[in-house]
């Protein structure tokens, strides 16, 4: 009897341990599976806030922008217009009459105008520190879009590959994967459905954008405040743009502006600007 309990015992503990091995494995599979379709739910709602909003092509509001930088504060007036892969126009008027200042966002280039001087600058992409860090049009107008976006890519989060999430207490981080020398958090609500801030960071220099205020647009919800700040070198800036009189329906208005009879300068000679919005 007792040879026989021994004999039972030695197949019997090989069998236990089959069966324990075989459910740890099945476990683990269904956890990797569930792993699976929660990472593919989270990158079908994080593509959506990458993909441009569909229906909306062009933007306008009136601007109310506020801007604080050593010790000094601007307000001023203006106007948003957006059209999707075109252009980000912004300008700045006196008094709530005048134009001022013009700044454009294009593909190729970002122009700043001087229309009290008739001065401007240009600033291209593909040159310099711009080009070597990834930031182009695609970068701007996805601050300006509140979308998410890849530096260097235009038509990014692709595959659930792009992005790693981290989660904190309130929100979700969404970081893009293999990141270059400009690093982007993109900061979301827990059910990955609002983006609500972008943070990036270049060396000891970083730029966070807030959005906050959401309203209906079309067929989606568009913030109607943008809170910008800048440090970096002992500086930093600070921006509250509030927009207002938001709409899509307005498809006229022109890109570009004609600069024939304007001098081009460098950026540092146009800063003289501020004094003119002061």
């Amino acid at each position: 009897m007792k040879r026989t309990n021994s004999r039972q015992l030695l197949i019997l503990v090989p069998l236990v341990l089959l069966i324990v091995l075989a459910g740890c494995r099945t476990g683990r599979n269904a956890e990797d599976k569930a792993a699976r379709i929660k990472k593919q739910q989270q990158y079908e709602r994080l593509v959506e806030l990458a993909k441009p909003q569909q229906g909306l092509t062009d933007i306008t509001a009136r601007t109310n922008v506020s801007v604080s930088y050593n010790g000094h504060s601007i307000r001023v007036k203006g106007k948003l217009k957006m059209r999707r892969d075109e252009a980000v126009q912004i300008t700045f008027t006196a008094l709530g009459l005048m134009e001022v200042a013009f700044v454009e966002f294009t593909p190729k280039a970002a122009y700043i105008v001087d229309r009290v001087g008739k001065r401007y600058t240009r600033i291209d992409y593909s040159e310099g520190m711009l080009k070597s860090v990834g930031a182009n049009f695609a970068t701007v107008q996805a601050l300006f879009w509140n979308r998410l976006f890849i530096p260097g890519k235009d038509d990014s989060w692709k595959q659930s590959e792009d992005f790693e999430i981290i989660p904190t207490s309130t929100r979700q981080c969404v970081e893009p994967a293999r990141q270059r020398m400009l690093k982007c958090y993109f900061y979301t609500d827990e059910e990955y459905k609002q983006l609500q801030q972008t943070h990036l960071k270049l060396s000891h220099y970083e730029v966070t954008w807030r959005y906050d205020m959401f309203e209906p647009l079309g067929n989606h919800s568009f913030p109607t405040t943008f809170d910008v700040s800048f440090s970096g070198s002992s500086r930093t800036v600070a921006a509250n743009i509030a927009l207002s009189s938001i709409s899509c329906a307005d498809t006229t208005w022109k890109s570009g502006i004609d600069l024939s009879r304007y001098e081009k300068v460098e950026l540092e000679e146009l800063m003289s600007i501020l004094n003119i919005l002061k």
